[in-house]
Order: structure tokens, then sequence, then C-alpha cells
């Protein structure tokens, strides 16, 4: 009897265990293979070297969405990505978040312009930041694929009448323009041709960057 309690509690500590760092939910989308999936997000690709990631950070006494958001933007306006959409959203199950769209034209490189969108979500929790990036030329498609992302996915970590989950959205942002090398004026054609940092900022929610986003 002993041994047939235990194997049934087993299921319940694994579950209640889940539970406590399982922030979000979210199954691969149609057309993207889940390449692997941890407690703090996860990576998906296309055929088509659009990445799809999902990171997790930790959110603190304070932080909004409008927060957050500033200081998203503000990060990757330095690394030279160009803000071009903001867009107010929700998760499937109620949680305000926003969508930024940003373009970004790598350096020294003779690859393509990339676009990039990230759709951000705080709860009392967490922050759940979701990243899409790819080529220039495949934006149009999923572009108008990511609301429907975004209405699969549910996001946990909100208190009881929680005010940080239920916030209002932050003021319309823009990227800053980083300053020309070796100074003079800010520049508006430089900023599309910045290199993004590699280093990884804590606790920023920047990290889900193109370059790592994509497959």
């Amino acid at each position: 009897m002993r041994f047939r309690a235990m194997k049934l509690f087993v299921p319940v500590l694994v579950a209640l265990g889940l539970a406590g760092c399982n922030a979000y939910r979210l199954d691969p989308p149609a057309g993207f293979a889940e390449v692997y999936k941890e407690d703090d997000g996860a990576h998906m690709k296309a055929n088509n070297d659009v990445g799809l990631r999902v990171h997790v950070f930790d959110n603190f006494r304070g932080g909004t969405l409008a927060f957050w958001s500033q200081d998203l933007v503000d990060k990757l306006g330095t690394r030279g990505y160009t803000l071009v959409g903001q867009t107010p959203t929700a998760s499937k199950n109620g949680v305000a978040g926003t969508r930024f769209d940003f373009d970004y034209t790598p350096v020294g490189k003779s690859e393509s312009p990339r676009f990039y969108t990230v759709v951000l979500f705080v709860t009392d929790e967490h922050r759940v930041v979701l990243g899409l990036a790819g080529r220039e030329e495949h934006e149009s498609r999923y572009s108008s694929e990511i609301d429907a992302i975004v209405g699969d996915l549910k996001v946990r970590g909100c208190k009881v009448a929680s005010k940080v989950c239920k916030g209002p959205q932050p003021d319309k942002l823009s990227t800053p323009v980083p300053e020309i090398p070796g100074g003079g004026e800010p520049a508006k054609a430089e900023a599309a041709k910045a290199e993004p940092s590699k280093a990884k900022p804590e606790p920023a929610t920047a990290e889900a960057e193109p370059s790592k986003a994509e497959g």
C-alpha cells in the first residue's frame, strides 16, 4: 500500500515542480520545429532560417510592462536596431503585452537586411520575451503570422488581482540613434549599420536578438 501511495504521489510532485518553473506554454507553430526547450525558454526554427525564440527572465519589484519596454527598445537601439512598429497585444490567457517590430542591417557582411519582432510580457514573477527574426524577404509572411503565434501563447506568473499583468501599455517609443564612432553628430544611417553587441546584459530583456533567434 505504501509503495502504491508513493507511485501516486510522485507525479504530483513532478507536476508541482514543473508548474513552479514553467512561466509560459507554447507549442511549436505550424512550419516550425522545436530545436530545444529548457526552463528559461525555447528555440524553434523554420526551413528558411527564420527563428523563433522564447526567453524567460525574473521580474523585480517595480518592474512593469512600460519599464521593461523602454529598457528593451533603448538597448536594441544602441545596437543598431530601428523600431518601426509598436502594437498592444495579449496572450491567450489575457496577459497584456506589447509587440515591437525592428529593422536591422548587419555590418561588414554580404547578408541581406533583417527583420526582428519582439513581443514582451511582464507578470509579477517573470518577463517573457518572444522573438521572431529572419531575412527581410520573409518579413511580410511572418509579420502576419506573429499575432496567431501570440494568440496560442499562455503566460503564467500573475498574482491574484495583479496590477502588473493588467498594467497600461508603454508610451509610444523610439530607438535612440547611436553616435558616429570617433565623435560627431548622431546619424540615422549609422544606426542601421551598427553591429549588435555580443555581451549578454542582465537583467535586460534584449537577449532575444536576431543573431540568436534565427535558426
